[in-house]
């Protein structure tokens, strides 16, 4: 793309978004892969499915966060950074709200909050001063991918605040029982890719929809990988309830979502 309309972003927003990708391979791929090793430093003590959830949640994360890092430009930052945006300030919010859950004797507590009000002030800093840039490719979606998109805005979006406000009852169907706590922080599992699809309505340029789909690819795919091995071992899972297959349904959609923006991300390459 060319650099006239695809400037670069700041030194600090690249350095901001490669500290990032690193805590998010640790923290991601530690809890998903080695989690007996990674749960000791968590802030907070996480169960079987959680721990496995959140290592699917942060390595799927880590695919838009290298991919800004990388990039360097405004594509895909101008998605990437909504994105880390919502997700963050979610995240610090209800860990405030939730702050008996964090031992404020351990060290790992602190870290957590200054990196979470940090990276976020950083991401809604930087989206104040770009505000007035244009899309890089100002061609919006249209047809079918155009109403996939406005779906997905609604329904995901939807269902993220569903999870905010009632999270009790919008998490009943979930094959693990989720406290008010979790069910709060895995609302950004919806809201983000929502704000995303939102971003791309507006105009969306190829690397942004790979950018979206590879992310929503693994936060769809991810997670079902995840409670497959846990039950594996724990056999929890009840996998003739109804809500368990909705549960996987959910996901799988988002899988499916995902990767058809990725497919359409190599209709672009000749433009």
């Amino acid at each position: 793309m060319h650099t006239k309309t695809n400037p670069r972003i700041s030194v600090v927003l690249r350095a901001v978004t490669w500290l990032e990708v690193a805590i998010l391979a640790w923290a991601g791929g530690g809890l998903l892969f080695y989690p007996p090793i990674m749960a000791p430093f968590w802030p907070w003590p996480l169960a079987p499915f959680n721990l496995r959830y959140l290592g699917a949640l942060y390595t799927a994360a880590l695919v838009a966060a290298l991919l800004q890092a990388w990039s360097g430009r405004w594509s895909p930052a101008r998605v990437v950074m909504p994105m880390i945006f919502v997700f963050t300030l979610v995240v610090t919010i209800f860990s405030f709200a939730h702050l008996e859950r964090f031992d404020l004797h351990r060290v790992e507590a602190w870290i957590w909050f200054v990196l979470y009000v940090g990276v976020c002030i950083n991401a809604g800093v930087h989206l104040w001063l770009y505000r007035q840039l244009p899309p890089p490719d100002p061609t919006r979606p249209q047809g079918v991918l155009r109403v996939l998109l406005s779906i997905e805005v609604l329904l995901l979006g939807a269902y993220g605040l569903a999870l905010l406000v009632a999270p009790a009852a919008a998490s009943s169907f979930w094959p693990w029982k989720l406290d008010t706590f979790h069910a709060q922080l895995y609302s950004v599992t919806f809201l983000t890719p929502a704000l995303g699809a939102w971003v791309l309505l507006r105009g969306a340029a190829r690397c942004e929809w790979l950018t979206l789909g590879l992310t929503q690819a693994g936060w769809g795919l991810l997670p079902i990988f995840g409670l497959v091995w846990v039950d594996a071992s724990v056999k929890r899972v009840d996998w003739n309830a109804v809500g368990t297959w909705s549960w996987l349904a959910l996901f799988a959609a988002m899988f499916v979502v995902g990767a058809a923006m990725v497919v359409r991300s190599g209709d672009n390459r000749n433009r």
